[in-house]
């Protein structure tokens, strides 16, 4: 008995001592969990949603829907935990097509700061890869909240009335320059 009883723990330490041979080198997960769509946004983020609708009505004559599937783009570090809500623009052709994000900061000071960032981000690197070749980016600031869209002309069955909404997202609040 006493071979067998050796073996196991001999068995037992080689497996607990393979296990200890972890890469302490590999980029560890987010520390929380990555925010979703709000159930109840706040109110700066739905005084701006109310304000892009009714432009987007007056304007080219269509609106907001609340965005259920979660899109989330591909977004600089600055915005990744931030509190946000997710809208598309019902475009009558083509309505997955065309996202908005409001990304909700504690003040202005705050989300110009992350807007500034955000723009670098947009304006190069990762982003340049992580959308169509032909994307255009829309980023602008309401008080404490950033509002993105990102939209391709060739990804779109509907492009006059995606090009006109577009122009409304990109002329909201206090325009952000994309850029390096």
């Amino acid at each position: 008995m006493r071979p067998i009883g050796g073996l196991l723990v001999g068995l037992i330490l080689a497996s607990f001592t393979a296990g200890c041979g972890i890469d302490v080198a590999e980029t560890p997960p987010p520390s929380g969990p990555l925010p979703t769509p709000l159930g109840s946004v706040t109110p700066a983020i739905g005084g701006a949603r109310i304000a892009l609708d009714a432009a987007l009505r007056a304007g080219p004559g269509v609106g907001l829907d609340d965005a259920p599937e979660g899109y989330r783009p591909a977004e600089p570090p600055v915005l990744v935990y931030v509190p946000r809500a997710v809208a598309k623009v019902r475009l009558p052709n083509d309505p997955d097509r065309l996202y908005v994000v409001f990304y909700a900061f504690p003040d202005a000071a705050d989300a110009a700061e992350a807007g500034r960032q955000a723009a670098g981000f947009f304006g190069r690197g990762p982003a340049l890869v992580q959308f169509p070749s032909d994307t255009r980016f829309a980023l602008g600031q309401v008080g404490e909240v950033l509002v993105f869209a990102a939209w391709s002309p060739s990804a779109t069955t509907d492009r006059p009335s995606a090009e006109a909404a577009f122009e409304i997202i990109q002329g909201f609040g206090q325009a952000i320059p994309i850029g390096p």
